[in-house]
C-alpha cells in the first residue's frame, strides 16, 4: 500500500513555534514532526509516499529528500493554489495507481494501529474508511456519527455543545479507494470533511469509521505540542526518541528529574535543575542554579537563577539571570527574558522581540509593544498579520505621532482588516488634535498623490492582502519616508511617545471623495503639458480595480482609446505593485520587463525631454549607454545628491507606473512609433537577479568588495561593478544577512556568467 501524506499546513496557531518553517517542519525530539510520521508508516509495512506541499514546500523537500534517510521512497507535489484535503489527493492519482491506500496528516503526533485499520476496511470492502478518536471536549474536531456496525451516519463539523453526541472525532487518517477519488474534481479545491465523504455518504457508498488503538494528538497549538512531549516521555505514544539523544553521562552537581530528553552538544552547570518532563534540544544552555521544568528547549540558553516552567523556548532564545517564565509562554527565536524579568504564562514574545529587565511582560510581544514597537522593511513599508503584527493598538499609537504635525491622508483597500487599522489610525491622528483625511484612494500611488496634491505632512496607505497587511507611509512630496524618519517613528514608538490632546483641541475627520477620477486626470494633464501628440495610441489594460482601473481613466483622459483586458496589436499595460510598477507587452504581446520600460523612458528624456533623467542606483547601466549615445546625463539617486533629488520629484514616470504609461503613450503618440519600435531603439541587455547568504557581516563584505574587486563603483546605495561583460550591481539586504546582485550583459547566458563569478568572488571574502 502506499500512502500520501498531507504536509502543507502553515501552522498559524503554533506561532511563533513555526515562524518560517511549515507545521510539519516542527521540531520534536531531534527530528521534524513529518519524520516520525514517516517511521509509523515504515513500520506499518508502507514504504512509498507522496507528499503533499503548499506553504514553504523546500524546507520539507530539502530536509527529506528521496526519503532515503527514513527508508522510505518520496515523491513530492506542490499546489499552485489550495486545493483542500481531496483536491491535493487528487493530484497524486498517477502515483497512487489502481489499489487503495492510506491518507495521513504530516502534522499529526501518533501511533495508531495503521495495519489495524487497513484490516478493517479490507474486511468490510469499503470504499472509504476513517480513523476516528475519543475527545473529552471534540469542539474544535469534526464529529463522526457511526452505527454499531461502525458505518457512517454523519457528520458534524466544529460543533457547538448543543451537537455534541460523541466523543468520535475525526483524526484525519483515512483509506481511500480510487472509485471514491473519482467523485473528486480535477483541479478543483475539494475538502474530504466537507464535501466528499457527505457525497459519498449521500450515494450511498459503504462509508466507515474506525477507533484505532493507539495515540494520536493534532498539533495545533503550542498547549497541545507541550501536551504531545509529554505524552511522549511518558510513555502514552510510542515515538523513536533516539535520534539526537546524548548518550553521555549528566554532569556532576546537576540535580535530573525524570523523565527527560536530553540531545548532544547540550551545555548543562553543577547547581542547575533539569526536569521533570524536559526537553533539552541541541545547543542549549542552562547555568547554575536555574530550574527548567516541564518545558522544550530547542536549542535556547538560561541564565544563572533563572526559572522556565511549562514553556516553550525556540532556537537562540535566552532567559537571562534570575528571570522567570510561566507556563504557557513562548520565546520565539532569539527573544529575551531580560534579567530578573517575568514572563507571565501564556505570554509569547515573537522573534527578536524582548521582555525588560526587571519588568512583567503580561502581554504578547508581537510586531508592537512596549519594547518591540512596529517596525519598517527594508523596502519602506510596515507589514504582518492584522491584529497579530498589525493591531489596533499599534495604528492607534503611530496615529498619534503622525498627527502631531498636522493633517494625514488615511486610505486603504483589500478588506475589512485593513479599513479597521484605518480608522484605529484616524483615532490616533485626531487624538493628537489633527486632522484626519479619509479618502477613497484605490491604489497606494494614488494616496502617495493625494498627499503631494495637498501638500500634507504625511499620508498613508493600507493594502490588505487576506490576513496580511501593508501600510506605506509618505511625505509631503508622495515619495516613501526617508529613512532617517522611519527611525525617528521607530524610536518614538519604543519610547511611547505621541500626544494626547485635551477634549476641546481634538481633532476631527474629513472625507475626501473622487480620488482616482482626479489622480487619473492629474496624470493626463502633467504629461499633455509635455508635448502634444498627433494621435494617441490604441491601447489595452488588464482587468481589475485598484491602480489599473486608475490607468485606464488616465489613458482615456489622454486621449487613448483603451480596451479593458487582452488586445491585439496593441501595447498592453499593468499597474503593479500598489500602482509604482509598469509592466508592459509590446504590440506583437512581447513582455518588456520593468527594467526596460525605465531605460525606455530615459530615453524619452534624453531625445524629447529635459535631457536629463534621475534613477535609482539599481537601474540598468544601459541608461547610461543611451544617455552618451542621446547627449543627455544620466544623474543616480543617493550618488549625485540634491540634483538628482529635485530632478526625481520633476519626473514621477520613473516611479508612478500611471504617469509612465501615459508618458509612453503621449510619446508614441508624438513620434508615431511603437511600443515595439521604441524597444528596438535600445541596446540589447539582460539583468540577473540571485542573492548570496553570508556568514559573517554584510558590511565587511561588501567593503572587501568595493576594495578588492576591480572597477567597483559606490553608487550610494550598493556597489556596481564593472566587467569585460557588463556589470553586477551588489547591495545588502537590509532584513537579512544576504546580498543581492543583479547582473546586466547582452544575454540571459552571459548576465548568469557574471553572476556565478561576482557570487563566488562574494564567497571567497565571506569565508576569509
Amino acid at each position: 500500500m502506499k500512502a500520501v501524506i498531507l504536509a502543507g499546513g502553515e501552522g498559524s496557531r503554533l506561532r511563533p513555534l513555526t515562524l518560517g518553517r511549515p507545521k510539519p517542519m516542527t521540531p520534536l525530539f531531534g527530528k521534524p514532526v513529518l519524520g516520525h510520521i514517516l517511521d509509523l508508516l515504515r513500520l506499518s509495512g508502507i514504504n512509498e509516499a507522496a507528499i503533499t506541499l503548499r506553504y514553504l514546500p523546500a524546507a520539507v523537500t530539502d530536509h527529506f529528500g528521496d526519503g532515503s534517510e527514513y527508508g522510505m521512497r518520496l515523491r513530492y507535489f506542490v499546489e499552485d493554489t489550495p486545493l483542500g484535503t481531496a483536491g491535493g489527493v487528487k493530484k497524486c492519482m498517477d502515483f497512487l495507481g489502481e489499489e487503495d491506500f492510506l491518507v495521513i496528516s504530516g502534522d499529526a503526533v501518533c501511533d495508531l494501529d495503521l495495519k489495524a485499520l487497513c484490516s478493517l476496511h479490507k474486511s468490510r470492502r469499503a470504499v472509504a474508511s476513517l480513523a476516528l478518536c475519543r475527545r473529552d471536549e471534540p469542539l474544535e474536531y469534526g464529529l463522526v456519527r457511526t452505527d454499531r456496525e461502525n458505518r457512517v451516519l454523519g457528520f458534524v463539523e466544529k460543533p457547538g455543545w448543543g451537537q455534541v453526541d460523541t466523543e468520535l472525532v475525526n483524526a484525519g487518517i483515512y483509506i481511500l479507494s480510487k472509485r471514491a477519488m473519482d467523485m473528486v474534481p480535477e483541479n478543483t479545491p475539494y475538502d474530504f470533511g466537507k464535501e466528499l465523504f457527505p457525497a459519498l455518504l449521500a450515494a450511498g457508498e459503504p462509508l466507515y469509521g474506525w477507533e484505532i488503538p493507539g495515540y494520536w494528538q493534532d498539533m495545533g497549538d503550542c498547549g497541545a505540542y507541550l501536551e504531545c512531549v509529554q505524552d511522549a516521555l511518558s510513555g502514552k505514544v510510542d515515538l523513536d526518541l533516539t535520534a539526537g539523544r546524548t548518550s553521555a553521562p549528566v554532569p556532576a552537581g546537576v540535580e535530573l528529574r525524570q523523565p527527560c530528553w536530553i540531545a548532544r552538544r547540550v551545555s548543562l552547570a553543577p547547581g542547575c535543575i533539569i526536569g521533570p518532563y524536559t526537553v533539552l534540544g541541541e545547543g542549549s544552555a542552562v547555568e547554575t542554579g536555574a530550574v527548567v521544568e516541564r518545558s522544550v528547549l530547542l536549542g535556547a540558553a538560561v541564565g544563572e537563577g533563572a526559572e522556565v516552567n511549562g514553556a516553550i523556548l525556540c532556537k537562540n532564545s535566552a532567559v537571562h539571570s534570575r528571570a522567570m517564565v510561566g507556563p504557557g509562554a513562548v520565546l520565539g527565536e532569539g527573544a529575551v527574558a531580560g534579567s530578573e524579568a517575568i514572563v507571565a504564562p501564556g505570554v509569547k514574545l515573537w522573534p527578536g522581540r524582548r521582555a525588560a529587565e526587571g519588568g512583567r511582560c503580561t502581554a504578547s510581544l508581537v510586531s508592537a509593544g512596549a519594547d518591540e514597537p512596529l517596525r519598517f522593511t527594508a523596502a519602506g513599508a510596515i507589514r504582518g498579520v492584522v491584529e497579530e503584527d498589525l493591531s489596533a493598538g499599534a495604528m492607534l499609537s503611530l496615529g498619534a505621532l503622525l498627527g502631531e504635525k498636522g493633517p494625514v491622508g488615511i486610505g486603504w483597500a483589500g478588506g475589512n482588516g485593513a479599513g479597521m487599522l484605518a480608522r484605529a489610525l484616524s483615532c490616533g491622528v485626531t487624538a493628537a488634535g489633527g486632522m484626519a483625511l479619509l479618502n477613497d484612494a484605490p491604489c497606494a500611488s494614488a494616496g502617495a498623490w493625494l498627499g503631494q496634491y495637498y501638500g500634507l505632512p504625511g499620508s498613508v496607505f493600507i493594502q490588505q492582502d487576506g490576513d496580511r497587511a501593508e501600510v506605506r507611509l509618505f511625505d509631503s512630496q508622495g515619495l516613501p519616508l526617508p529613512r532617517s524618519e522611519q527611525r525617528k517613528l521607530e524610536g518614538a514608538l519604543l519610547r511611547g511617545e505621541g500626544s494626547r490632546v485635551s477634549g476641546t483641541r481634538v481633532g476631527g475627520v474629513e472625507t475626501v471623495a473622487g480620488v482616482r477620477s482626479s489622480y487619473a486626470a492629474e496624470c493626463a494633464r502633467q504629461v499633455r503639458s509635455l508635448g502634444s501628440a498627433a494621435q494617441a495610441p490604441n491601447v489595452a489594460v488588464e482587468r481589475g480595480e485598484g491602480a489599473n482601473a486608475v490607468l485606464a481613466a488616465a489613458l482615456t483622459a489622454l486621449g487613448c482609446r483603451v480596451q479593458r483586458g487582452v488586445g491585439k496589436g496593441v501595447p498592453i499595460f499593468s499597474a503593479d505593485w500598489g500602482g509604482f510598477r509598469l509592466t508592459a507587452w509590446d504590440e506583437k504581446g512581447k513582455m518588456v520587463a520593468p527594467d526596460k520600460l525605465l531605460v525606455l523612458l530615459a530615453h524619452i528624456e534624453f531625445t524629447g525631454g529635459e535631457g536629463r533623467a534621475a534613477l535609482p542606483a539599481w537601474a540598468p547601466a544601459a541608461a547610461e549607454s543611451v544617455a552618451q549615445r542621446r547627449g543627455g546625463r544620466l544623474l543616480r539617486l543617493g550618488r549625485d545628491g540634491v540634483e538628482a533629488e529635485e530632478l526625481w520629484l520633476r519626473q514621477p514616470w520613473f516611479r508612478d507606473a500611471v504617469f509612465a504609461a501615459c508618458r509612453l503613450c503621449q510619446w508614441m503618440g508624438r513620434t508615431g512609433e511603437s511600443l515595439e519600435g521604441l524597444c528596438r531603439s535600445l541596446p540589447r541587455f539582460v539583468t540577473v537577479r540571485r542573492e548570496v547568504p553570508l556568514h559573517t557581516s554584510r558590511g565587511r563584505v561588501m567593503g572587501g568588495a568595493l576594495h578588492s574587486m576591480p572597477d567597483a563603483q559606490s553608487q550610494g546605495e550598493g556597489v556596481r561593478l564593472s566587467t569585460g561583460k557588463g556589470w553586477v550591481y551588489v547591495v545588502p539586504s537590509g532584513s537579512r544577512s544576504v546580498l543581492r546582485l543583479i547582473a546586466e550583459s547582452v544575454s540571459a547566458e552571459a548576465a548568469e556568467e557574471l553572476c556565478a563569478q561576482v557570487e563566488e568572488k562574494l564567497r571567497e571574502l565571506d569565508e576569509e
